[in-house]
C-alpha cells in the first residue's frame, strides 16, 4: 500500500458494527441531530423495528441517521458513540453502524484491550490497534469493516480513560509499516508464554511480525501475568460431544507446530483442524478460558483428559503483558514496538 492509498485510508471514517450482541428490538436515542430517511425528527427519540421499516415516534423509515455524537438507552445497555450513528432494520432486529473517525474509535480500543498500563504500553496500544483497525476488513461483504467484540478489537463507543486519550493523542497517526512501507495488520494478544508467533503460521493470512522470543533473564516477559501456566482437565467423551464428533480415535494428535512450539495443524477424532480453529470450537463449546492457547500438551488417562500450557490468546504479534513488563522497565514504545516487529517501522504517512 502506497503512503497516499494509507493517507487516504486513515481519513475515511471506519464502519463499525456495534450492540449486534444484544439483539436489540428498542432503542432510545439522543443526539444534535436526528433524522429519518433524511426528514428531522426530535433531538430524542424510540426507535423500534416494524415488519419493513423502522418506527420512530409516528415516523417510518428505512434509516435513522444520528450526527454528532449520539446516546443509545437499550435494556441493559446505554452507550455513548462518537461521529455518526445509523440505525436500519436486520432480521426484525436493530442494526446500528457506527461511522467513526480512528483517532476518536482508538481511546475505546485502547481502555478496553489493555486497561491500565505505563503510558509507553498503552502508546504500543494505540499503534497496533490502529493499524489493525485500517487493516482487518473482517466483515466487508457484510458492509461494514470491524464489529465491536473481540473477534476485531473491543469497542465502547466513548468510554476511554483519560491515559488512554492521552496515549492515542500522543502517537496521533502512527502507524506499522513493514520494511518502513507496507501496511499489514498487526494482531495482539494478552500473553505469550515466551515465544509470539506469525501470523502466517497461526491464521495462514499475511501480518506484522515475524515471531519473536520474548525470553528475558531465562523467563517469559509475560510470567507475571495471573493464570501463565494453566491446566484444562475434560473427559475425552466431554470434548467429543462439544466438538460434535464421534468419540473415535485420538482426542488431540499434533500434526505440525511452529517455531514457537505452538501446535498449527492437528488431528482430533480423526478430523483435522488447524490450531486456530480447534481452539476456537473449544472456546463455543466449554467457555474462552477453557483452552486458552495452543502452546498446550495433553496427558491422557482413563478417559480424562490433561491439557497444560502457558499464555493467552492466539499468540501472534504483539504480547500485551510483555509490553506491561517492558513498560515498567523504561523502555518506551517505539523500543516496545521493535521487539515485536522487528521487521517494521512506525511512520506517520
Amino acid at each position: 500500500m502506497t503512503p497516499l492509498l494509507l493517507l487516504a485510508l486513515s481519513a475515511a471514517p471506519l464502519q463499525v458494527r456495534v450492540l449486534e450482541r444484544e439483539k436489540p428490538t428498542k432503542a432510545r436515542l439522543e443526539a444534535p441531530t436526528l433524522t429519518c430517511d433524511g426528514k428531522p425528527l426530535p433531538k430524542k427519540v424510540e426507535v423500534v423495528p416494524g415488519n419493513r421499516e423502522l418506527s420512530v415516534g409516528g415516523a417510518k423509515c428505512t434509516e435513522v441517521v444520528a450526527s454528532g455524537g449520539a446516546t443509545v438507552a437499550l435494556k441493559d445497555v446505554t452507550r455513548r458513540f462518537p461521529g455518526v450513528l445509523k440505525v436500519s432494520l436486520e432480521g426484525g432486529v436493530l442494526r446500528f453502524l457506527n461511522e467513526v473517525d480512528v483517532e476518536d474509535y482508538l481511546p475505546s480500543v485502547v481502555t478496553a484491550e489493555l486497561g491500565d498500563g505505563k503510558p509507553a504500553a498503552l502508546e504500543v496500544q494505540a499503534v497496533v490497534s490502529r493499524t489493525f483497525a485500517l487493516t482487518a476488513h473482517r466483515h466487508g461483504k457484510a458492509g461494514y469493516g470491524l464489529c465491536d467484540l473481540s473477534h476485531c478489537q473491543v469497542y465502547r463507543g466513548a468510554d476511554a480513560s483519560d491515559a488512554a486519550k492521552a496515549a492515542v493523542k500522543k502517537t496521533k497517526g502512527q502507524v506499522v509499516l513493514v520494511g518502513g512501507v507496507a501496511l499489514k495488520p498487526t494482531f495482539f494478544h494478552a500473553s505469550c508464554g515466551g515465544y509470539t508467533s506469525r501470523a502466517q503460521d497461526v491464521f495462514g493470512d499475511e501480518g506484522a511480525g515475524p515471531g519473536v522470543s520474548d525470553v528475558e533473564g531465562g523467563a517469559p516477559r509475560c510470567a507475571g501475568m495471573p493464570d501463565f501456566a494453566w491446566e484444562f482437565v475434560i473427559e475425552k467423551v466431554k470434548l467429543a460431544e462439544g466438538l460434535g464428533l464421534k468419540n473415535e480415535g485420538h482426542a488431540f494428535e499434533p500434526l505440525r507446530r511452529d517455531a514457537a512450539g505452538r501446535v498449527v495443524e492437528l488431528r482430533s477424532f480423526g478430523r483435522r483442524f488447524s490450531g486456530a480453529d480447534f481452539q476456537s470450537a473449544v472456546g463455543r463449546a466449554f467457555g474462552w478460558q477453557s483452552l486458552r492457547s495452543m502452546k498446550v500438551s495433553l496427558q491422557e488417562a482413563e478417559g480424562l483428559l490433561r491439557f497444560s500450557g502457558t499464555g493467552l490468546g492466539h499468540g501472534v504479534g504483539l504480547c500485551q503483558q510483555g509490553a506491561k513488563a517492558l513498560a515498567e522497565k523504561g523502555v518506551d514504545a517505539r523500543g516496545i514496538l521493535q521487539r515485536y516487529f522487528p521487521d517494521s517501522q512506525v511512520r506517520v504517512p
